[in-house]
């Protein structure tokens, strides 16, 4: 079997569609991990672009942007009743529990908590160093999906990365999800390294396709997971933030302070350097800063996405 890890993402999208290219006559299925804080156009374009790698018109209408719920709850709500906006979670299972009788070959998982829930349960506010949501929303979940389900002789899975960020598949040096997962016995491929197509890039095949870029990709963002939300993202990533979706921006600046506050601590996710020495940056007074100074512009460094993280230190 030929596992493809599906993030919502175009790459990964890509990737499958070359893997299936190339290997006709395998069985391919389709693994996706979801935080539950997702950007609703990111769970539309995991189902249509799922469906046109299998060929499958599906017999309902899938949801657009529009249809789904607030993923928000009240800003009274205490972090320590936090459990996600009902609404939301109950949208969501319903959707899961289509799809899969839509489309078995897609495998949803979900562990259930959102990264707020992960950092209050760790008690611990991830940052660019620990990625705390990532690890057991994503690699732990994923991890023991593959123990009990999946073959490690016969098996291989397959990862989204381009060629812009092929240290991460491989670093030269023993990292990389590539050697790192073959010295625990199983086989990771990226399909899109050295091709034609992972040069090009998915957005030109997505358009063939006829498959509307994610939103996300719209609007600035250089992925399309956890809703734009990344506790590993760094100053450009949050500014654009700030600018594009000031709505999700401030719900996450009122989350970071209710953290701060049940920690009793001076802790951020991002990190400012003054004279030298790193210091707590939170969310507000980014906004702050951008306030003051409307010209303020950082630029993306490629391949240094904090969306990565589903690829480090996997379990």
């Amino acid at each position: 079997m030929r596992y493809h890890q599906v993030s919502g993402g175009a790459g990964s999208w890509l990737a499958a569609k070359v893997d299936m290219a190339a290997n006709p006559n395998e069985e391919h299925r389709f693994v996706f991990t979801d935080v539950l804080y997702e950007d609703a156009d990111a769970y539309r374009f995991l189902i249509e672009s799922t469906a046109n790698l299998l060929g499958r018109r599906l017999n309902w209408t899938i949801p657009q942007a529009d249809d789904f719920p607030d993923y928000r709850v009240s800003e009274e709500t205490p972090i320590e009743e936090y459990r996600g906006n009902q609404e939301w979670r109950a949208f969501l299972a319903d959707l899961r529990a289509d799809t899969a009788l839509a489309m078995p070959e897609l495998i949803w998982l979900a562990d259930g908590r959102d990264p707020w829930e992960v950092f209050r349960d760790e008690r611990f506010l991830g940052n660019s160093r620990v990625d705390p949501c990532s690890k057991k929303l994503k690699r732990e979940s994923i991890a023991r999906w593959r123990k009990a389900n999946c073959n490690q002789e016969e098996d291989v899975f397959l990862v989204g990365i381009g060629p812009h960020e092929k240290h991460r598949y491989d670093d030269g040096e023993g990292g990389g999800i590539g050697p790192r997962m073959e010295a625990k016995g199983w086989t990771f491929e990226a399909p899109l390294l050295g091709t034609m197509e992972g040069e090009f890039g998915p957005f030109g095949y997505l358009a063939d396709a006829g498959i509307v870029r994610p939103r996300l990709y719209r609007k600035g963002y250089i992925h399309n997971n956890c809703g734009g939300f990344c506790c590993k993202a760094g100053h450009a990533h949050w500014v654009n933030r700030l600018r594009v979706d000031p709505d999700r921006f401030a719900y996450d600046r009122i989350m970071e302070q209710k953290m701060r506050e049940y920690l009793g601590s001076d802790v951020s996710m991002l990190t400012s350097t003054v004279a030298g020495d790193k210091q707590p940056l939170t969310l507000a007074q980014l906004e702050s800063r951008v306030t003051a100074n409307p010209q303020l512009t950082f630029d993306y460094e490629p391949g240094a996405s904090g969306c990565g993280c589903m690829l480090e230190d996997a379990a």
